[in-house]
């Protein structure tokens, strides 16, 4: 994401989409009664003679809605803004009619906020550091079937399997055939894919040898894919397999600031603590409590409990840790640690000392 322009004391900032990750962190900031500015197409009915029917033409115009819904529609890569119309560039387009503005890569919009919280100013920057960091591919490998996921903002997304049938004996020349033939589809997609998704490095993993015999198949026959792979072993193959990787801290290696790692390395943490009755407090009555006592050094909120009804109260102890000098991590719920944070309450903290 950039940030195009700012003016707090308006309320507000201008930015362009660039990602898909972009369009997930403005589902967090942009809330009811914000509104947002942007081009878009309104649909207007124009007159004609009472011999041909009426016209419906989409006409561009600058519009500001006043949020009622956000709506992200991940597989469309589009953030839904639907409200009122307060301001038109156009006289011919009426205020106060509802519209939805569409918005998606490449989009710029502007976010009128009344005040500006600090998560949503946290969360922006994020955003904007996070379109200058390495993007992350992991591939699960074993014999003849590999899936393939990107390592986004809000989680981990699971888009390709390569399958190919190797049959025949494990050191018969049909076999051997048949792997290069799987081998090849493999690579071509994770080229295809790293293109697309401008993707800089790609961990490439298994249980077995697969991902060894893979890796010099690539240093043979695609050596400037295989100089962005980087080989790691796991214990099981699949979704469990690409999670193996993240939790080993091998994304973090490739590079140090992954926000997904951090999330689900945090709340394995918490899990860690809870097992041995250590320093950790979870649900919102404990973990408000240790708050009030300033014990908190990091605190982990769901994402979800931010457009929740008790939103104002999970925001008065986020600024309370951060005045007792705690960190605050908002995890996404689109990914496993998110899940685990969810079935305690969606709220759970890592203390300097026990309260009781």
């Amino acid at each position: 994401m950039k940030i195009v322009h700012q003016d707090l004391k308006e309320g507000k900032i201008k930015v362009k989409v660039e990602t898909l990750d972009d369009l997930w962190h403005l589902y967090h900031i942009i809330e009811e009664g914000d509104v947002v500015y942007a081009k878009t197409l309104r649909k207007q009915s124009q007159r004609s003679d009472s011999l041909r029917p009426e016209k419906v033409q989409a006409i561009p115009v600058f519009l500001g809605v006043k949020v009622e819904k956000v709506n992200l529609h991940k597989f469309a890569n589009a953030l839904r803004i639907t409200g009122p119309i307060v301001y038109a560039s156009r006289e011919d387009v009426p205020l106060g009619k509802y519209h939805t503005i569409a918005v998606e890569e490449n989009n710029t919009i502007t976010i009128q906020k009344e005040k500006w919280k600090r998560h949503h100013l946290e969360r922006l920057e994020e955003a904007v550091k996070a379109s200058q960091r390495a993007r992350i591919m992991i591939v699960v490998i074993d014999e003849g079937e590999a899936d393939i996921a990107l390592v986004r903002e809000y989680g981990v997304e699971i888009i390709a399997n390569i399958t190919h049938n190797l049959g025949g004996k494990r050191y018969s020349s049909d076999r051997e055939s048949e792997e290069k033939k799987f081998f090849h589809d493999l690579a071509k997609t994770m080229i295809d894919i790293m293109e697309r998704e401008k993707v800089d490095k790609a961990i490439v993993a298994g249980p077995g040898f697969a991902k060894e015999n893979f890796y010099k198949f690539l240093s043979e026959n695609y050596p400037d894919l295989a100089k962005k792979v980087v080989i790691e072993d796991t214990s099981v193959t699949g979704r469990t397999g690409i999670y193996e990787v993240i939790r080993r801290g091998t994304v973090d290696r490739v590079y140090h600031e992954n926000r997904v790692a951090k999330e689900i390395q945090l709340v394995e943490r918490v899990i860690e603590e809870i097992a041995k009755n250590g320093l950790v407090a979870y649900g919102l009555k404990e973990v408000e409590d240790a708050a009030n006592y300033g014990a908190v050094e990091t605190l982990l909120v769901l994402d979800e409990l931010l457009k929740s009804e008790i939103k104002e109260k999970i925001e008065e102890i986020m600024e309370f840790v951060r005045s007792t000098r705690g960190e605050v991590v908002i995890v996404s719920s689109e990914h496993e640690g998110g899940e685990k944070l969810k079935a305690l309450g969606g709220i759970a903290a890592l203390l300097r000392y026990k309260v009781r």
